[in-house]
């Protein structure tokens, strides 16, 4: 086995991905529920996924946003993707669709939430789907909401501070 892997036989954070790949949500969720009390902001994106569609954990779209928000937030590129699916709602190039989230379209943020999946993206298939989604998005946005949206990119930082997203996956 070896260390910060998938197959990472220390992380019980891949033993929950592994328990989730598989099906068990509720395994996974047993994994993950102590790491997201420590704020690990990986395990943050994926009980958020389990709210969100009610896999182990009653649907309950308000935790996974708060999940999803704080991670993202701490730099965890699936979660801020998550967030500008939320802020885009193109249903045409999104994964993440909630129409009962109570998010209003933003182009402005759902652009700042790529760009920074684009920036912090760890594998090749991030990184095309920010492409992918920011051709789609700028073509919507006027020159100034593209102007504010950089204005607010240049002065984005981690809050509190970056996570250190695992880079395995």
């Amino acid at each position: 086995m070896i260390p910060n892997t998938y197959y990472d036989p220390i992380d019980p954070y891949a033993y929950g991905v592994r328990w989730y790949d598989r099906g068990r949500y509720d395994l996974a969720a047993q994994y993950w529920d102590p790491l997201v009390e420590k704020g690990d902001c990986d395990a943050e994106y994926h009980l958020g996924i389990l709210y969100f569609l009610g896999q182990a954990k009653p649907k309950d779209n308000e935790k996974a946003l708060a999940l999803w928000r704080k991670a993202a937030n701490g730099n965890q590129p699936k979660a801020q993707g998550a967030m500008g699916d939320l802020y885009y709602q193109n249903d045409a190039v999104i994964l993440h669709h909630c129409k009962a989230c109570g998010i209003e379209k933003d182009p402005v943020q759902a652009y700042v939430w790529y760009k920074l999946l684009e920036k912090s993206a760890r594998y090749k298939g991030e990184k095309t789907y920010a492409a992918n989604v920011l051709k789609s998005v700028t073509t919507e946005m006027s020159q100034d909401q593209l102007a504010k949206a950089e204005g607010i990119l240049a002065q984005w930082k981690p809050t509190p501070q970056d996570c250190n997203a695992r880079k395995w996956w």
